[in-house]
């Protein structure tokens, strides 16, 4: 009898306990971007941050801020401009996601009063981005609200 008390008080009195595993949700990231053309560049910048809505699906809001000089049809055209894109992006399972995302936003000319104007927002690329809290790393081709094209970005995800 006692051993049967000391069996049923192990199974009373013993606490399980469960590690639920979450993903993190929320990046923040830097994008940089370059054209160079011989006879125009653009240089760009930009800080983003990007919520997961779940493992496929993020929603991204950025300021990227570009300085540019390039010839168009004769006219010269130099400036700085702010862009505040917002993309909705879809990505591959895995850590090493295949990405693509669709959006737009205002890009504000510092330079030209008269340029305020609704930029496209698109993107196709790779990104390494692990379960755990930690760094990520982006790579490819977006065209962001603003006159660059961005091809890499480095970030860091947390819950």
């Amino acid at each position: 009898m006692k051993k049967l008390a000391v069996v049923l008080s192990l199974f009373l009195f013993v606490n399980c306990y469960s590690q639920e595993i979450t993903k993190p949700k929320n990046i923040a990231y830097l994008d940089l971007g370059i054209i160079y053309t011989g006879s125009s560049y653009a240089l760009g910048v930009g800080l983003n941050y990007e919520r997961m809505l779940n493992d496929n699906l993020s929603i991204r809001a950025g300021m990227n801020i570009a300085f540019y000089n390039t010839h168009v049809i004769g006219d010269k055209v130099n400036g700085t401009s702010i862009g505040f894109p917002v993309t909705l992006n879809y990505m591959t399972n895995g850590k090493n996601k295949f990405e693509i995302g669709l959006g737009g936003g205002p890009r504000i000319s510092l330079t030209d009063e008269n340029s305020n104007i609704f930029f496209p927002a698109a993107r196709i690329g790779y990104r390494y981005q692990p379960d755990e809290t930690g760094m990520m790393y982006r790579l490819g081709i977006e065209v962001p609200s603003n006159v660059y094209l961005s091809f890499g970005g480095i970030g860091y995800q947390f819950k």
